[in-house]
């Protein structure tokens, strides 16, 4: 009998009290809620979570989220009763709650075994004929070979290197999975490639003046995925390494569209995620602290934090 695949399953937090976290369940289901028996626990004080809002259960290879809460379970903008999940939906927890991705990936070494037929034994081959040895002949003179001068073997290109400019891989329109997440958007594709830029014309628009109108491509051939440099100034590069023109997006590579940003990380099975740099967060203004402040008071400090979406992850 084939075995079952064992597939993870990640939220991924982009809005809300978790935001910047990623979680890996294997078991289910998985509770959702303020309780604290959930997998998924939100704070008490967080009102509009049910104590247990939502389960996610595995059926078979799919997985199934069944509401249970009095605010709702919305996925992709729709409220739902029960739904199943594709990679990509944006589950949100009751309206303008707490927001997070669904994606899901397969352990390696654990895809179901191909069944397989016993060998059959092999047939007795008959016994060759029994002949008389062929007349002795005089041996013939030796004949001279020219010698065909050695060629080096071609030059191939290590495999996550940059490929050079005449050894391109071709873009083609192939059907490919894609999701790229940039700060609260998230946007599915399934047809390559996918241009990012500035330009209203890309695929996935990005305001942010550091970037050309059509900056990046995205492209999948060969079980590849691919990023291609359109700027033409070496702008874009992987794990610190400029890609000249086009290179292989590894999983777990990270990718800068410039040297100051933004990133993105590459999860594999083409899913791109940003990396958010450390920020600080603004000061808030309150009469209490203005009733406070004496003549001689200072001014207090910003906390910084990070918001890495995965700083835990891949540690």
């Amino acid at each position: 009998m084939p075995q079952m695949p064992n597939i993870i399953v990640q939220l991924v937090h982009i809005q809300g009290p978790l935001k910047g976290q990623i979680q890996d369940f294997s078991q289910f289901p998985v509770q959702i809620g303020r309780h604290s028996s959930c997998q998924v626990r939100f704070e008490k004080d967080l009102t509009t979570i049910s104590r247990r809002h939502a389960r996610i259960e595995r059926q078979g290879n799919r997985f199934r989220i069944i509401d249970a809460s009095t605010n709702g379970t919305y996925v992709n903008g729709k409220r739902i009763a029960d739904v199943y999940l594709r990679d990509g939906d944006v589950i949100t927890f009751s309206e303008n709650g707490p927001k997070a991705s669904f994606l899901t990936k397969i352990e390696a070494g654990e895809a179901p075994i191909p069944h397989t037929r016993p060998a059959q034994p092999a047939r007795p081959m008959p016994p060759s004929p029994v002949s008389a040895p062929p007349p002795q002949m005089s041996a013939p003179s030796p004949v001279r070979v020219p010698e065909i001068p050695s060629t080096p073997p071609p030059h191939i290109p290590e495999p996550g290197l940059t490929v050079g400019p005449g050894l391109e891989i071709p873009v083609i329109s192939t059907n490919a999975p894609l999701v790229i997440q940039f700060g609260p958007t998230l946007q599915s594709y399934n047809l390559l490639p996918v241009t990012m830029g500035t330009d209203p014309a890309c695929d996935f628009v990005m305001a942010n003046n550091a970037l050309a109108g059509r900056h990046l491509q995205i492209f999948f051939n060969e079980n590849e995925y691919y990023a291609k440099d359109l700027t033409g100034r070496s702008t874009v590069s992987i794990n610190g390494r400029p890609v000249g023109t086009q290179s292989v997006l590894a999983q777990g590579a990270e990718l800068s569209l410039t040297d100051r940003g933004p990133k993105f990380r590459f999860l594999g099975g083409g899913r791109l995620a940003e990396i958010q740099d450390v920020v600080s967060d603004p000061l808030e203004k309150t009469d209490a602290d203005a009733n406070l402040r004496g003549a001689n008071s200072e001014p207090s400090v910003p906390q910084k934090k990070s918001k890495s979406l995965f700083k835990s992850f891949f540690s």
